[in-house]
């Protein structure tokens, strides 16, 4: 085993050895020489490099109170002002705002929830509660905001990706792959119209797995106008011809792939059917349109 005091490169086990190393101590500069030594390799840097190593490390010492002291405290008044002043002289200054992955998401509404104006200090900006904000915007998923000396705030953004349109109380929203919910102007959502339409309060919740039996047999998924929760419980999804297919409670992949494969095979969804009932699985049940039912009553003519 190594012994415990292995940085000396000792290996000895005696205690009167043990006792003699403890002896030997290494010899300490006073401290008014250590300063001196320091004052004069700071004395030696270039001013810009001097520059740079104040201004970090002021920015550690503002990060490192906001961390000791909690997100929501704040410097004194007057640390502030001092903060301030020392940032505009040394020009660590707002001049400009760059943004990375922002598709949908306004630019002024990115500047709203920054909540910063052009020359004010750089250091005075709340960077995490600048990234709460932005995430607290509709179309935000993730953001990340950080300071870029000596002027930049960058701004990295996640927007949700809507995959559905949401039919709730007579209002239509935008639903993200995680089933949360968009706001969205009527104009926005004009640009989504393609998208697939569920209806029911909890269908945002339920339709992931629904949406990904519609990408896995797209020309069958393409097809689907809306797709309606019934007591929380099951979907009946309305097809572009009007057939209704009811899907069953548990099994729901296994229906999609039989209703695809009744599709592909029979053609079903274009016989004069109204309803196809897929909710047992040994047995399919079908409805027919009136006019088909009449067509079937009426007997043949006798010739």
């Amino acid at each position: 085993m190594r012994p415990l005091n292995w940085l000396s490169g000792a290996r000895h086990t005696g205690t009167a050895r043990r006792r003699s190393v403890a002896k030997v101590k290494p010899r300490r500069r006073p401290w008014r020489e250590t300063l001196a030594r320091s004052f004069a390799l700071w004395a030696k840097l270039p001013g810009a490099a001097r520059f740079w190593i104040t201004a970090t490390a002021t920015v550690g010492l503002v990060a490192l109170a906001f961390q000791v002291t909690g997100a929501g405290a704040r410097l004194s008044a007057a640390g502030a002002a001092a903060l301030d002043r020392f940032a505009e002289a040394n020009g660590l200054t707002v001049q400009q705002v760059t943004v990375v992955g922002r598709e949908v998401v306004r630019a002024k509404d990115v500047l709203a929830a920054l909540q910063v104006t052009r020359g004010q200090s750089i250091l005075a900006v709340d960077v995490e509660a600048a990234r709460e904000r932005l995430v607290a915007l509709s179309w935000v998923q993730a953001a990340a905001v950080e300071r870029r000396l000596p002027d930049t705030i960058h701004v990295r953004l996640v927007e949700r990706r809507p995959m559905a349109l949401w039919q709730i109380d007579k209002r239509i929203l935008l639903v993200d792959q995680n089933g949360i919910a968009i706001d969205g102007d009527a104009k926005g959502l004009a640009n989504y119209a393609r998208l697939p339409q569920i209806v029911g309060p909890d269908a945002p919740a339920a339709a992931a797995e629904l949406l990904e039996l519609y990408a896995r047999t797209p020309t069958l998924g393409k097809r689907v106008r809306a797709a309606i929760r019934v007591g929380k419980r099951r979907w009946n999804l309305r097809f572009d011809n009007g057939v209704t297919v009811s899907m069953p409670e548990e099994g729901l992949s296994e229906a999609w792939d039989r209703l695809a494969e009744l599709e592909q095979s029979y053609r079903i969804l274009a016989r004069d059917v109204v309803v196809v009932d897929l909710r047992q699985p040994d047995r399919l049940i079908v409805r027919l349109s009136d006019g088909a039912e009449q067509q079937v009553s009426v007997p043949a003519k006798n010739t």
